[in-house]
């Protein structure tokens, strides 16, 4: 039960844009603006009304790039869907709205985020229609509390996402000495035969498995057999783009610098191939020239992951799977952690739901991932583990037992070029003098979700691993890593 196939968003129209500065026009026409949004879902303004919408509001970037009869398309089928959006509320955010709506035959909210574009932050460059988990407005621990107090806390957190069936799965939190302070798990592994999960049931992981790829890097590093200003062209001499190969650096791919791209949206990319070495998949992208030159700026890549994976099998002439069990996964005492091929099935293996591709507002229900399961995960992700494994993970690295510290130190601050809270294959992020390091994974309509973080100057550590689509996990990892971060 390998990685999923889909791309890591759903989206109506146009890709992440890059956030500008706060823009003080923008801020006070926020309010006009989402309103304005939200009309585009009433049945009565129709086609014209959408279209001039576009001419009004939509940056000449995002009309070059994203296809406007497509655009009005989707929102006049989510509009025939809901029955129109009723407008609620908006958080504006620097460059971004986050508009809160209501459906009109259904009667639930959904989230609605338009960001501006970086160029012209009067416009509108893209349009997320995701399902977004209900915000969170109870206050938690601020300050260091009581364990129970804590508990109590995390608890109210999950079942305030629980009770809005937003939340499916388990979860792990341990204080500094390992002692386990909360652990709890919601839902069905398997809704038809009501297996119910556990904190030991197995969930894929989707992308947290980057960061045991990255470990793996830097032990190289570490022995002297690789440094991260090596070339790709060094270690993989046959690489189908000779000049990407020569410009392109390890550390480059690390910080997702590379200009490569998200793999499973290629069109020649077959979730369902066998594959032995991680190269196999080179032939999927790697004679494409990268989306701009290495080293230049950032866009998150599982493709670079993939070349990662190829390179530590290169350079050390062994199985990227047979490495990750010695190196991690023995180490860490993961016992109950594997990539799983679409064979193996297991009662404690969950199943993944999600809502369908189509369905962007998330009215119609959950389903099987099944469909969009490839063979196996790989060096970008897909492995499978548990709550208690991947806090043991964490601890393990914290403590020097996977790699020594000085060599982990540059992996875990932000990489510049690179991604916002990103280091070297680990997410890094702050609360105040304090970092919280790991990796997250899953994605919408993709039926995984998860993420994982320590709090380095302490050792608070947490895994939330679940089986609905994220962002849900990802929204309650950021709610109790500020209160661990606090303690």
């Amino acid at each position: 039960m390998p990685t999923y196939t889909l791309p890591r968003r759903a989206i109506l129209m146009g890709a992440a844009a890059l956030l500008a500065a706060p823009h003080a026009a923008f801020a006070q026409a926020s309010d006009a603006l989402a309103r304005a949004v939200t009309q585009l879902f009433d049945p009565a303004d129709g086609r014209a009304a959408r279209a001039r919408f576009v001419q009004a509001h939509v940056s000449e970037a995002a009309r070059e790039r994203w296809a406007q009869p497509r655009f009005i398309e989707t929102l006049e089928a989510m509009t025939a869907a809901s029955g129109g959006l009723d407008f609620i509320s908006v958080h504006a955010e620097p460059a971004s709205l986050r508009i809160l709506a209501r459906t009109r035959r259904q009667g639930v909210a959904r989230t609605l985020i338009v960001n501006m574009d970086r160029d012209n932050t009067d416009k509108v460059f893209s349009l997320f229609t995701i399902p977004i988990p209900t915000a969170y407005d109870r206050p938690g621990p601020s300050n260091p509390a009581s364990l129970a107090d804590l508990a109590r806390a995390i608890d109210t957190r999950f079942r305030f996402a629980v009770e809005r069936d937003e939340f499916s799965g388990a979860v792990h939190i341990a204080a500094p000495n390992g002692a386990v302070v909360y652990e709890n798990a919601f839902g069905f592994a398997d809704r038809e035969r009501a297996i119910a999960n556990t904190p030991e049931t197995r969930f894929h992981l989707g992308s947290s498995d980057k960061s045991f790829t990255a470990l793996m890097i830097a032990r190289l590093v570490a022995e002297g057999r690789l440094n991260y200003a090596t070339r790709v062209a060094d270690v993989l001499p046959d690489y189908p783009n000779a000049e990407f190969s020569r410009a392109c650096t390890v550390q480059d791919l690390l910080t997702h610098a590379s200009g490569l791209g998200g793999l499973f949206e290629r069109p020649q990319y077959d979730a369902r191939r066998r594959i032995a070495r991680m190269a196999d998949l080179f032939p999927v992208f790697a004679a494409e020239p990268p989306a701009f030159a290495p080293g230049g700026r950032a866009r998150y890549s599982n493709e670079g992951f993939i070349v990662l994976g190829a390179i530590i099998e290169a350079v050390a002439r062994r199985d990227w799977y047979d490495l990750l069990s010695e190196q991690i996964y023995a180490p860490a005492g993961m016992t109950r952690s594997a990539h799983f091929t679409l064979e193996q099935t297991a009662d404690d293996i969950a199943i993944g739901y999600r809502y369908l591709n189509e369905d962007h507002l998330g009215l119609n229900g959950r389903h099987s991932n099944a469909d969009v399961l490839g063979w196996r995960g790989n060096s970008c992700g897909g492995g499978y583990s548990t709550v208690r494994d991947m806090t043991r993970y964490l601890q393990s690295l914290r403590a020097g037992r996977l790699l020594a510290l000085p060599a982990l130190a540059p992996m875990i601050v932000q990489a510049e070029p690179g991604l916002r809270n990103y280091g070297m294959g680990f997410v890094v992020n702050a609360h105040g003098p304090r970092r919280v390091v790991g990796h997250s994974g899953g994605g919408p309509h993709s039926g995984i979700e998860g993420d994982h973080g320590i709090v380095w100057e302490t050792g608070w550590s947490f895994s939330i691993l679940g089986n609905y689509d994220a962002p849900a996990a990802t929204h309650i990892a950021r709610d109790i890593a500020s209160w661990l971060a606090a303690m």
